[in-house]
């Protein structure tokens, strides 16, 4: 049998600010919740006796029922007509509709019969029949089945407001209870499960939804969904639901529209506001955070996940490559479905020597509680090895303060011993630092490509320098289809090992495949790991993660590790390597409070909702070839 499914609609519908959590903003949301005349779910399963009016009979409730909490007992009548409030559109429908009655004793006579009225939809209380009720079974529930015409299955397949259901009984006089539940349709797809269908109208430039605590999806303001009408019930579970919606920018103008039907009734309609939408400049980062209520009782339950880890230190949770903030032991509440639950493990032992490995398992939860002991499985092992080319120049022409522009006898020479010192010292930031502090999962292979003798690198402008001239010069795009990202080499010392005059302490990236390093950000020496190198590869790793994942970097990307806490040293941590560890992991939190304009007060462990970094790029490949 199939109960009838409708719009079910938030907890919130009559108070908003009830309803809308998170950190406040200082504009009014125009947020709108669909509200159905009342709880559709409640009336077809007689939970309330508000919800039906008795004609000839007294009614009340009782906890003898078929289904859900309650049934409608009636008593003092031979002849009653039940009639329900109005309903919104119900779906599931199928050609029987049925409900259970249960007698006090077996009638001698007797029957039941059932009107059903959508005036909006020409359907004008059409009599289905009646139901012999002589010799029903005493003290039993006995389910009460109805023929519905073409017509009328029809017109219920339609929208509106105005659906109600009247039952008419006639059996003979009784001063005890009469009990009837449980109207629903009969036949067709297994046992109702709600449908949850979402439409974002606009998400500039990210939006975010989670759904009981779980990132579900970012949408970004090019994404082929937007407008489309979506289905999204696998998110849910049975009961009430926390729908987050967060609103990122990363500059300029913002802009959200959201909307989410339960059973083809809209229950939540939370958009932008003119005053924050306005066009205008918005700042960056978290500008919007609400959470609604959404109950889809017709769902199947939440189910309670274990993730466990044999280790002796706890392990990072990851539920679809996004991390949840938990480690573990922790247990996930998980609406049926399949999932990707990964664990990373690592210690530290600042500067150079970390561990990381990081273990998958594919589950699907069905009807039952679970454990996940993810680290019974092997780690994962490389899934991304980026190559690398340095591209050695061997002469620069440096720029000169005295002269306001680049000087020719200002030249830097790169020596072989420079060449070896960046080599040797990339090849140490990959194993000492990249490959554990990324869980195992990424590596550079590094290679050194021929010295470009003859065409220097021009710096007319301080720590600004002339690539578009140098690579029409000597031409680089070819490289590109061997190696995932090309270093350019820059000498800032003279051939005798002076600096050059005003030497650049620049290093950049730029095009998601390009680098350079000057001579000055390899002081550590042969075989150090360097964190400035780190940096800059990160930086083409965060390109790729916006430009093609479409993902979001934070407040101020790389650059932003004091808006999110982290500095120079922290946690007793080499440079930004803390901050870079927690970046690579996706394990960076930003809030609602952070703003690009202000540092955040130092941060150790911390969990949040929104997880910043490039681990999806790590995990799932740096695909630019």
């Amino acid at each position: 049998m199939r109960r009838l499914r409708f719009m079910i609609t938030t907890s919130c519908a009559l108070a908003l600010a009830a309803c809308v959590q998170g950190t406040s903003t200082d504009e009014p949301f125009v947020d709108e919740v669909g509200q159905a005349l009342v709880n559709p779910a409640s009336v077809l399963g007689f939970e309330s006796i508000a919800d039906w009016t008795a004609s000839g009979a007294v009614k009340s409730a009782s906890a003898d029922h078929s289904e859900g909490t309650s049934a409608l007992a009636l008593r003092n009548f031979n002849f009653v007509e039940l009639q329900s409030v109005p309903l919104t559109t119900v779906s599931g429908v199928t050609s029987t509709i049925a409900f259970d009655l249960k007698p006090p004793v077996s009638p001698g006579f007797g029957n039941a019969q059932l009107v059903v009225n959508i005036p909006s939809q020409g359907v004008h209380s059409v009599w289905l029949g009646q139901v012999n009720l002589a010799g029903l079974p005493a003290g039993t529930y006995s389910p009460i089945s109805f023929s519905l015409p073409a017509s009328v299955v029809s017109a219920l397949s339609n929208t509106y407001s105005d659906l109600t259901f009247k039952i008419v009984l006639n059996v003979p006089q009784t001063t005890t209870d009469y009990l009837v539940d449980n109207l629903r349709f009969v036949g067709g797809a297994p046992a109702g499960h709600s449908k949850v269908e979402l439409r974002v109208s606009s998400a500039d430039d990210r939006l975010v939804l989670y759904v009981n605590g779980l990132q579900r999806r970012m949408f970004h303001s090019a994404d082929p969904s937007i407008g489309q009408r979506i289905d999204v019930s696998d998110w849910f579970g049975s009961g009430d639901n926390d729908l987050r919606i967060q609103t990122l920018n990363t500059e300029g103008p913002t802009s959200y529209g959201v909307e989410v039907w339960v059973d083809n009734q809209r229950v939540v309609n939370a958009t932008c506001p003119a005053t924050l939408c306005n066009g205008q400049e918005v700042r960056q980062g978290i500008v919007a955070d609400r959470t609604f209520s959404v109950d889809t009782p017709n769902r199947p339950a939440l189910q309670p996940v274990t993730v466990t880890a044999t280790s002796s230190q706890p392990g990072k949770v990851y539920v679809n490559d996004v991390y949840t903030g938990r480690a573990t032991p922790t247990t996930l509440s998980l609406p049926p479905g399949n999932y990707t639950i990964g664990v990373g493990l690592g210690t530290q032992s600042p500067p150079y020597d970390y561990t990381g490995s990081y273990r998958e398992q594919s589950v699907t939860v069905g009807a039952s509680p679970m454990t996940v002991d993810v680290t019974a499985n092997p780690p994962l092992g490389i899934q991304e090895d980026t190559r690398i080319g340095i591209l050695p120049i061997r002469r620069s022409i440096n720029y000169r303060a005295s002269l306001g522009g680049a000087d020719p006898s200002n030249v830097g020479v790169l020596s072989e011993g420079d060449i070896e010192r960046l080599l040797t010292q990339a090849r140490a930031t990959s194993a000492r630092w990249l490959e554990p502090l990324s869980y195992g999962l990424a590596k550079w292979t590094v290679d050194v490509l021929p010295t470009v003798e003859d065409v220097p690198i021009y710096e007319p402008n301080h720590d600004g320098w002339d690539t578009g001239r140098f690579q029409s010069e000597n031409p680089t795009a070819h490289l590109l289809s061997d190696y995932d990202m090309i270093v350019l080499y820059i000498p800032q010392h003279r051939a005798d090992g002076s600096l050059v005059h005003d030497e650049s302490n620049l290093a950049w990236a730029w095009d998601d495949r390009y680098l350079a390093i000057p001579t000055t950000y390899t002081g550590e020496g042969i075989g150090v790991p360097n964190a400035g190198l780190l940096h800059e590869v990160i930086h083409n790793y965060e390109g790729y993660n916006r430009n093609v994942l479409r993902s979001y970097n934070g407040i101020h990307g790389l650059h932003g590790s004091s808006n999110h806490g982290y500095y120079d040293g922290s946690n007793g941590e080499h440079n930004f390597v803390y901050f870079y560890r927690h970046f690579l992991r996706g394990q960076v939190a930003e809030f609602e409070a952070m703003r690009p304009d202000q540092d955040w007060p130092s941060i150790g462990a911390t969990s949040g909702s929104l997880y910043l970094g490039v681990f999806p790029v790590l995990r799932h490949g740096f695909n630019v070839r």
